[in-house]
C-alpha cells in the first residue's frame, strides 16, 4: 500500500468516527471504500471492459428474434426494420 496523508473538517472527522464505532471497521477501511466508491462513479471504464458486456446474460430467455444482429436499431431504438 502507498501512505497518503490527508486534512479533513471537523465534520468530516466526527462522521468517520460515528461510521468506525458502528461498523468496527477501521477509519482507513472507510476511507478506502469511500474512495473506490467515489472513483468507480467518476471514471470511465477501463479500456479492456465494454460496458456492453455488462449486459450480456441478463436475459434468460432462449427464444427471441434471432435477427438482433442485423436488426438492432429496430429492437434498441424502435426504428424500422432494414429490408434486405
Amino acid at each position: 500500500m502507498i501512505r497518503k496523508e490527508i486534512y479533513i473538517d471537523e465534520e468530516l472527522d466526527r462522521g468517520l468516527k460515528t461510521l468506525v464505532a458502528r461498523t468496527g471497521r477501521a477509519e482507513a477501511a472507510q476511507l478506502r471504500a469511500a474512495l473506490r466508491e467515489y472513483l468507480r462513479e467518476h471514471l470511465p471504464a477501463p479500456p479492456d471492459q465494454d460496458p456492453l458486456l455488462d449486459l450480456a446474460g441478463l436475459v434468460d430467455e432462449s427464444e427471441g428474434p434471432d435477427d438482433v444482429a442485423e436488426e438492432h436499431d429496430h429492437y434498441l431504438f424502435g426504428g424500422p426494420k432494414r429490408s434486405l
